[in-house]
């Protein structure tokens, strides 16, 4: 059985290590633009706004991760 614990680690060494390079700052840039700068609410619509506010609590958590390591 695969140990939770370990794929997190191993899942933030791994986004770390990309979040190192070019494309990777390309790549943050972009998920804060598209998902952290923006409302998740969609007037009238409970269900497009939940999946947008899972889209950006996950693109939180990886800028969140990139921003604890400096």
């Amino acid at each position: 059985m695969v140990d939770p614990t370990e794929v997190v680690k191993k899942f933030e060494k791994s986004w770390l290590k990309i979040c190192d390079s070019e494309d990777g700052l390309t790549v943050i840039t972009g998920l804060i633009e598209m998902y952290s700068l923006r409302t998740s609410h969609v007037p009238g619509d409970p269900y497009d706004t939940a999946f947008r506010d899972g889209q950006r609590d996950v693109a939180n958590y990886l800028i969140t991760l990139v921003q604890q390591k400096g």
